[in-house]
């Protein structure tokens, strides 16, 4: 076995096992690895809590964040909330991104990083996540459809995107 696809078997048993896995597999280990550098913005939905019913009349209400574990900051932000927060949907990004979707949906604010829940703020978690699936295909050494990008690590593809 060579020292690269040895490399990559034991990154890619190191991700499956959960020691790095920011997002509980929500996302692919490509995805984990990049957030292992760069952070992720998610999207936690507020379930169970009656406020936004008192505050707003909407069914929900979900916060928009940035942290380098995602599911980490859910355990620590717990205890402040009536509901149980759980992780709708999140992307590899950075505080600037996160600063941006803040204004982007400050139409949809009740307080701080809170906003009504709305399709349209789905709809950019979605479309950002895409947009970072394809940078990661750009970088990625071998051809666009690799099943590395989904299920296995490269070596040339995690040098070049840490040297970013």
């Amino acid at each position: 076995m060579t020292d690269c696809l040895r490399f990559q078997s034991v990154a890619w048993d190191w991700l499956r096992s959960g020691e790095i896995t920011c997002t509980s597999h929500m996302l692919s280990p490509l995805e984990e690895l990049a957030g292992f550098n760069y952070g992720f913005i998610y999207l936690l939905e507020i379930v169970g809590d009656p406020t936004p019913v008192r505050l707003v009349g909407a069914n929900f209400l979900t916060k928009i964040g940035y942290s380098e574990h995602p599911i980490r900051r859910i355990r620590e932000l717990q205890p402040a909330y009536k509901g149980r927060l759980k992780l709708r949907a999140c992307f590899v990004g950075d505080p600037p991104a996160e600063r941006f979707a803040h204004r982007r949906f400050k139409s949809l604010r009740v307080k701080n990083e809170l906003f009504l829940a709305h399709p349209i703020i789905d709809e950019y978690f979605r479309s950002s996540r895409e947009q970072m699936r394809s940078q990661l295909r750009e970088i990625h050494v071998c051809s666009q459809d690799c099943p590395q990008l989904l299920a296995r690590l490269d070596l040339a593809m995690l040098s070049a995107w840490l040297a970013r």
